[in-house]
């Protein structure tokens, strides 16, 4: 999923001991950085003299600490973007902070700052950062800076994107909410940063327990007989309060003390039910700058079935009752899934269906449409819909396009999304919404992003360290390309997750997930949620981006009942399409369902071409200026037609991107996360691809059908397969015998450009056969240019 922008948001909070990160304000000359439990920095307003500054400074915030030295100058320049080495300044950034960008490896960065113009500085050498080892650096005299003092910078890529500080610490200065920049200081040269060990701290060890440590029970609001409560989890705050609101979001009608558990939980009881009121959680944590002071985050709690906005307040709902097992929807097998990768909104922004404004915007709108026999989807074809993100995101209106893929809470459907969000109507829309899918024979499968979460991070407020990975120096990891990676080797952050997806099921009968970068969630807890979701639905679908910028799933992951998409499909068959003179390897490979070579099942791939991610598959054969009249090159549109054709032939789940049978581009941009423009579905131009589309729903509709159960085996060893290559044209073929039955087929492909004869070993086979699908023209055993053919052979 990960590309530039998207991926490209830093989240910047500024929390207590307990986070890690900044625990007091410059008082006394200095601040106190909690690494990890037993180490810490001092930040010295200036450089240090040796005096006894540090040693005062991490007295007065409570801990005892030892063995203090000056950070090396290089760690320095890591966090601070800036140290001095002899006579000389570096300012220095780390590609491996920001993987997503630095896969283009001619990607050029800049020192920006306001007496270069910031972003005027792109493409002059003056600034330009060189490579050196693994980090780029920009040196230059001291001497150089000493009549500017002060001054704000960052750094800037030759495309424009803009790379600030990893963490808040005190060299940084943010100017309004997520315009953060680094602060050069004379008076801090590097020798202001004061590494030292904590010894005999109050939570020494505390932590790595906690994260060995599930919570156990409900969390969340829950209605009882006699009355209401709420439970959340803080096991490291010094307290924690509930307030509840008046009817609207601005005034506090109750604030209640939540009692301390000895399992880190905190609850409190009410004598009578608070369904229907909006609430929030106040952490609070010591602050031990000042061990008389306190910090409190006020957040939305991360069980809340339902919330007002992004920042909460939450809705006290109680959970809806499980829909039975025996009422659930049995999705098709994954051997018989096809699959429409879709938006809500790219959906509904140009559907041809009587919906006012609102509705275009939200999960009634697409409820509404689906009851028609004329929706997009239902003519398609498709027995799946993978829905991207409909789990509160961090849009900051209504009207605000977003992918979905900066979620703020794992519970609680968008509220972006609801015809009525106060009052929780999401809840019982998207309840509604999975019915109308289900009603038109779809089965829902929902992309789920637990790997990182959006702005505000409501869990790093809870416990910074414990829901989130960081590194060797304390900063959160960033291998999602979001600024933050979820540590779900966390007990607490499993929990979280498990509790969400069963959540989602119980009470939604959704169908399956599609996990966003499931690298990152790791094969231990996907293994975990199989197992505890099938209990549920047994049929559910299990579908994992297979990476992330840290690396790939195992190859064990071929042992469990996961599908994985395929980059190898959507890059090679990208790569033969777009051949002069393509060799049938890569074909034959995919059509025996042999391109991922790790899989023990067919079904273990999903195919695809083209995902929301990225260029669209046309932008990727041809440029936006290569268009004419609303159509690309007659010659490009049968190479997308080829290329799609093989990809529903094959063994696996075959995946179209919503839009892919009409050809839908997005203008040569890549990246469209928040582009809605681009990402809606123009219906119009489908009368431009009427042939296309036809093409496809037909082949859709054959691969479905009884005929076509060959292309949809569950095993490898149902069929063999036997290559037949190209001998006087482009044309080759792949035979396909049922083993143990006396049924055989024949697919036909012409990747050329000009009608070609089927290999000549094919001639006796074909003059008996009987055309299953696809076009017959005049000349016996012909194949149109760029087509296929499917023979059934007696």
């Amino acid at each position: 999923m990960a590309t530039v922008s998207k991926k490209s948001k830093i989240f910047r909070l500024a929390f207590c001991r307990s986070f890690g990160l900044l625990i007091a304000v410059y008082e006394g000359g200095g601040k106190i950085w909690r690494r990890e439990d037993t180490q810490g920095i001092v930040f010295l307003e200036t450089d240090w003299d040796g005096s006894s500054l540090p040693m005062d400074l991490v007295e007065i915030a409570g801990m005892a600490g030892s063995q203090f030295e000056a950070v090396d100058p290089w760690e320095r320049a890591k966090l601070g973007g800036y140290a001095k080495i002899g006579a000389k300044v570096v300012f220095l950034l780390e590609p491996e902070r920001f993987p997503y960008l630095f896969k283009r490896n001619d990607r050029e960065v800049f020192l920006a700052c306001e007496w270069n113009g910031w972003a005027e500085a792109i493409n002059d050498e003056c600034w330009k950062l060189d490579l050196e080892g693994e980090n780029l650096c920009l040196w230059m005299n001291w001497e150089d800076l000493t009549h500017l003092d002060s001054f704000a910078f960052k750094f800037i890529t030759d495309d424009g994107i803009w790379l600030g500080p990893p963490d808040p610490f005190p060299g940084i200065e943010e100017n309004f909410p997520g315009a953060v920049n680094f602060v050069f200081e004379q008076g801090r040269s590097g020798k202001d940063m004061i590494g030292f060990h904590i010894s005999g701290s109050p939570d020494s060890h505390k932590l790595d327990f906690l994260k060995r440590e599930r919570p156990m029970g409900e969390f969340g609001y829950r209605e009882r007989s006699n009355g209401s409560w709420f439970r959340a989890y803080a096991p490291r705050a010094k307290q924690v309060n509930l307030e509840i609101f008046e009817d609207d979001t601005e005034n506090v009608e109750t604030v209640r003390s939540m009692v301390s558990q000895d399992d880190g939980s905190w609850t409190v009881e009410f004598p009578e039910k608070s369904t229907g009121k909006l609430y929030r959680l106040a952490i609070i944590f010591e602050w031990y700058g000042d061990p008389r002071e306190s910090l409190t985050k006020k957040i939305l709690d991360p069980y809340a079935l339902a919330t007002v906005g992004r920042e909460g307040p939450g809705i006290a709902i109680n959970p809806p009752p499980p829909v039975p097992q025996e009422s659930m929807f049995t999705p098709p097998d994954m051997a018989n899934l096809v699959i429409a990768e879709a938006h809500l909104r790219d959906l509904l922004a140009h559907a041809p269906c009587a919906l006012d404004e609102e509705e275009r915007m939200e999960f009634r709108g697409l409820s509404k449409w689906l009851k028609s026999e004329d929706c997009y989807l239902r003519k398609l074809g498709v027995n799946a819909v993978e829905l991207q993100p409909v789990l509160e995101f961090d849009s900051q209106s209504k009207e605000e396009y977003h992918w979905g893929y900066m979620p703020v809470s794992f519970m609680a459907p968008a509220s972006a999304y609801a015809s009525d969000p106060q009052n929780g109507s999401a809840i019982d829309e998207f309840k509604e919404l999975v019915k109308a899918f289900h009603d038109a024979g779809l089965a829902v499968i929902l992309d789920v992003v637990y790997n990182h979460v959006g702005i505000p991070n409501h869990l790093a407020a809870i416990d910074r360290e414990l829901y989130f990975s960081t590194d060797e120096i304390g900063r959160l990891t960033n291998h999602s390309g979001c600024g933050n990676d979820l540590n779900c080797q966390s007990e607490a952050a499993r929990k979280l997750v498990l509790d969400s997806v069963i959540h989602l099921v119980r009470s939604f009968d959704l169908d399956g997930f599609r996990f966003d970068l499931g690298e990152l969630i790791g094969i231990e807890l996907l293994g975990e949620i199989e197992d505890e979701l099938k209990k549920i639905k047994p049929g559910i679908i299990l579908i994992a981006e297979p990476w992330s910028f840290r690396g790939r799933l195992p190859e064990r992951m071929n042992l469990t009942g996961y599908s994985l998409w395929s980059d190898s499909c959507r890059e090679r068959i990208l790569a033969f399409v777009k051949e002069d003179h393509p060799q049938p390897k890569v074909v034959f490979e995919l059509l025996r369902g042999i391109l991922d070579k790790e899989n023990e099942h067919p079904w273990q791939s999903v195919n695809y071409l083209e995902s929301h991610d990225d260029y669209a598959f046309i932008d990727r054969l041809c440029k936006p200026d290569q268009w004419k009249d609303g159509k690309p090159p007659y010659e490009i549109e049968r190479k997308a037609r080829l290329a799609l054709g093989l990809v529903l032939l094959a063994p696996g789940i075959p995946m179209l991107s919503a839009g892919q049978d009409f050809l839908r581009g997005k203008k040569g941009v890549r990246n469209t996360y928040q582009r809605g423009d681009l990402n809606a579905l123009n219906y119009s131009q489908a009368s431009k691809f009427e042939e296309l589309s036809e093409w496809i729903r037909s082949l859709i509709e054959f691969r479905l059908s009884d005929q076509g159960w060959f292309l949809r085996p569950e095993k490898f060893d149902a069929f063999s397969y036997h290559e037949i290559p190209p001998d006087n044209s482009w044309a080759f073929g792949l035979g396909i015998e049922e083993k143990g039955g006396s049924n055989s087929w024949l697919l036909l492909i012409n990747p050329g450009d000009s009608p070609a004869d089927a290999p000549n070993s094919t001639a006796g086979n074909l003059a008996e056969a009987t055309l299953l699908w696809g076009q017959k023209i005049t000349k016996p055993r012909q194949i149109a240019p760029f087509d296929i053919q499917v023979w059934q052979l007696t």
